[in-house]
């Protein structure tokens, strides 16, 4: 027992504990980033979801230390950088990481966490109802993209309407909001958009709210109005995620078809009503090329900045870029960091410009068919973003041609 006792745990994660996760589906999960859920919202509640011996269980492998295939995207970012979002969690929590078993114990004893009944933190991705059809997107997180894909015919649930915010849905919302409950994590499609969602915030009572941080992700593409701003007053705390990937018309390409001038109008909003908000940034390889330019712009407004490394989709990720083209990145990225004052990014950009050292074009291929599709359709062009890049895709279209000639001979 003091052997096991004395042994390291590089996989605690407090998220389970602590918090529960439902997705437009009507999954029930233990934070945003695992994949697969064993537990539905028609048949069991976010609360049910947190008592129950599925969830017990898993907790109980944490805290053995076990390495869990359903974190394999913090897995992921702590193999390519010194942060995830498990890392974050649990920082927040002051709580170590890479500590002996029973200092977890200990920890959870000491913030009586093992006494809960309702979770702490309750994120809910409500409907995928939205104004935009960011590249890296999916059927479920916006109706643009369904849409698309649906006129594509790849969309992989083509009779399927994620953009109504369905009764348990609703339900959900309303039963995490206890007397326990410390943050309120709500997240779209675009968040904005759902007018039911407006009028249950506008129902929750001042005790409650006087405790609870709500977070709210939009694209920045919908200024609040004023009952938004009202709903953001109305709270303990409230934090307005904007998800930015890139500086000015760029943005527009990734995160299609956004306007600048709104995403300006927006956060010159929020800061009239004083509302915090933050930069979100996802760092992919449609980004990374040119997240110097939205860094140094971060930088010069003073702003407060989240970003992590995308895993999925693979063929996203910031390494499946020719070497060539990663050099560029790491030069611009070494630029800004000479200058750049926000603490909390700077170990972030030191982990992605050594990322930037080895290049993984395993799903390179799928990268440019997506691309190619994409921009085909939406008559875009990523060479708008990433001119260095032609000469690559010029290559696998004559590679692609070349193929389809030798199977037509066949």
């Amino acid at each position: 027992m003091k052997n096991m006792e004395n042994k390291i745990n590089k996989h605690f994660c407090i998220q389970p504990f602590v918090n529960t996760t439902t997705r437009i589906t009507g999954g029930n999960y233990f934070c945003c980033n695992i994949k697969r859920s064993t537990s539905d919202i028609k048949e069991e509640s976010p609360t049910e979801f947190f008592n129950s011996d599925y969830t017990a269980d898993f907790r109980k492998k944490l805290l053995e230390g076990q390495k869990l295939s359903e974190c394999g995207t913090c897995h992921y970012q702590e193999d390519k950088s010194s942060n995830s979002h498990r890392i974050e969690y649990n920082r927040y929590y002051n709580i170590l990481n890479d500590q002996p078993i029973e200092y977890y114990h200990k920890m959870l004893k000491k913030l009586r966490i093992s006494e809960l009944k309702n979770p702490l933190y309750s994120d809910l991705h409500i409907s995928n109802l939205c104004n935009l059809k960011c590249l890296s997107c999916n059927d479920k997180d916006s109706s643009k993209f369904h849409a698309e894909n649906k006129q594509l015919n790849i969309s992989r649930f083509p009779d399927e309407d994620f953009s109504v915010t369905k009764a348990e849905m609703l339900d959900a919302v309303r039963s995490v909001i206890t007397n326990d409950l410390l943050f309120l994590d709500l997240r779209g499609g675009e968040t904005l958009m759902a007018p039911e969602i407006k009028r249950i915030l506008q129902n929750v009572n001042e005790k409650q709210a006087s405790k609870i941080t709500l977070k709210i992700q939009t694209n920045g593409n919908i200024v609040p109005d004023e009952d938004w701003c009202n709903i953001f007053k109305k709270f303990k705390n409230t934090k307005v995620n904007i998800s930015v990937d890139a500086y000015g018309d760029h943005n527009h390409y990734i995160r299609h078809p956004s306007d600048w001038s709104k995403t300006l109008a927006t956060i010159e909003k929020l800061q009239q009503q004083n509302v915090k908000f933050l930069i979100n940034t996802v760092v992919s390889n449609l980004n990374i090329m040119v997240i110097d330019e939205l860094f140094q712009w971060i930088q010069e407004n003073n702003y407060l900045n989240y970003f992590y490394i995308m895993d999925w989709p693979l063929h996203y990720r910031p390494t499946n870029l020719p070497q060539s083209l990663l050099d560029i990145a790491t030069k611009r990225l070494q630029n800004v960091k000479m200058n750049f004052k926000i603490e909390t990014c700077n170990k972030k950009l030191e982990d992605l410009i050594t990322m930037c050292e080895i290049s993984d074009q395993t799903h390179w291929t799928s990268f440019c068919k997506e691309i190619i599709m994409r921009d085909n359709f939406r008559k875009n062009n990523i060479a708008d973003v990433i001119p260095e890049i032609t000469q690559h895709l010029e290559k696998f279209k004559i590679l692609l041609n070349n193929r389809k000639e030798n199977n037509a001979k066949i």
